[in-house]
């Protein structure tokens, strides 16, 4: 137990160094032509002291590839979990991107619990904020970040579909219009990989902060992992 228990203080403690707090957001931004969908993650300095890390149960293996049942009557958020669900749960492109099934199923379940809708700006599509906290999962051997609050926006491109071409709002999520289970399912796999660490220590997705260039790289490496199996989702 001592050892196990050194381990996770020396992760929390590595992971620490790396970042204090992040608010991530979700950005539409009108960045191209194409109006392309924007990640971006800006760091606040906030008491490090609110960072939780903690180890998972062992027995979570048990849940390991199954989905959770969701509580909220939320048809399109809960469709697009299972859309997401469904990708990651097999061996293809888009489950090694995020290091398997096992790790991507287990950080998909813990964050989706988290995610409520709700208003934000016009601009912003998704933010995650709050307490954060950092899980290492031993059944699957995956190290991730969690935070208190998540919130989808009602008003941006995961529910709303634009209808008029020429509007600049909301934008497209990659190449998908706004408001369709590809686009959905992108928002989701995007932060998700905003979560994971990868086996270099970094998270799998880099924060963008104000950094559109590096926010459509950000898009465009996930859709690029995901494409096949986004496309089946049309």
């Amino acid at each position: 137990m001592k050892s196990k228990l050194a381990t996770y203080m020396n992760l929390g403690r590595r992971i620490l160094v790396q970042w204090t707090s992040s608010v991530i957001t979700l950005l539409l931004l009108q960045a191209a032509p194409s109006h392309a969908q924007q990640v971006q993650t800006e760091q606040a300095n906030t008491d490090t002291e609110s960072v939780v890390v903690e180890a998972a149960a062992g027995k979570a293996a048990e849940n390991l590839l199954r989905p959770v049942a969701l509580s909220k009557q939320d048809w399109d958020l809960t469709r697009a979990y299972f859309d997401v669900f469904s990708i990651l749960s097999k061996e293809n492109s888009c489950s090694s991107f995020y290091g398997g099934p096992r790790t991507a199923t287990t950080v998909l379940n813990r964050f989706v619990t988290l995610v409520r809708p709700g208003s934000l700006v016009r601009e912003v599509s998704f933010q995650m904020k709050g307490r954060p906290r950092l899980v290492h999962d031993g059944p699957s051997n995956t190290s991730y970040r969690l935070f208190d609050n998540s919130v989808v926006n009602v008003d941006g491109a995961f529910y709303q579909r634009r209808e008029d071409l020429p509007r600049k709002f909301p934008a497209d999520v990659g190449t998908f219009r706004p408001g369709t289970r590809p686009a959905r399912a992108l928002i989701l796999l995007h932060e998700l990989g905003h979560l994971i660490q990868g086996h270099d220590g970094n998270w799998l997705l880099p924060d963008d902060g104000n950094d559109d260039r590096r926010s459509r790289a950000n898009t465009a490496r996930v859709q690029a992992a995901c494409r096949a199996q986004l496309e089946g989702l049309k």
